[in-house]
């Protein structure tokens, strides 16, 4: 009978009830941490593993970024002349060692999050959709 003596007073349900009575009284200068998606997107972090994306420049097409794949998403295809990765999005963990590899730094991943798709063979990123020219400054 002492548990009882001791939380007759409900102190950590009450502690809990006034930190709801704060936010919804809104008391205090607290900042506020939801996004509303659709119209704000997320900052997100300089590290942060989105989408792939590969230097037309760079990238030999050596295929060491399909050999190191731990899902086999990648393939190297040719396009146009040249041979260039293709990634399956719908199966890539995002774990970013394709990048890693990559001899030629041709590979990279960019900050984009939004990859939904309503079918499977539109997550296929082939090079026409990974390409992408380094500016050159002169």
């Amino acid at each position: 009978m002492a548990w009882i003596t001791k939380n007759w007073g409900m102190v950590g349900i009450i502690k809990g009830l006034i930190v709801t009575m704060k936010h919804m009284l809104r008391v205090g200068n607290r900042p506020t941490v939801t996004v509303q998606y659709p119209y704000q997107k997320m900052k997100v972090s300089p590290r942060f593993r989105g989408l792939h994306a590969v230097d037309e420049d760079a990238c030999i097409g050596c295929g060491i970024c399909e050999v190191n794949c731990p899902n086999g998403t990648i393939q190297i295809v040719k396009h146009k002349t040249r041979w260039y990765p293709q990634v399956n999005i719908g199966m890539c963990l995002f774990c970013g060692l394709c990048v890693d590899v990559c001899p030629m730094n041709a590979m990279k991943m960019t900050g984009n999050y939004e990859l939904a798709d309503y079918t499977r063979e539109s997550l296929v990123y082939g090079p026409d959709r990974l390409l992408f020219n380094k500016e050159v400054k002169q």
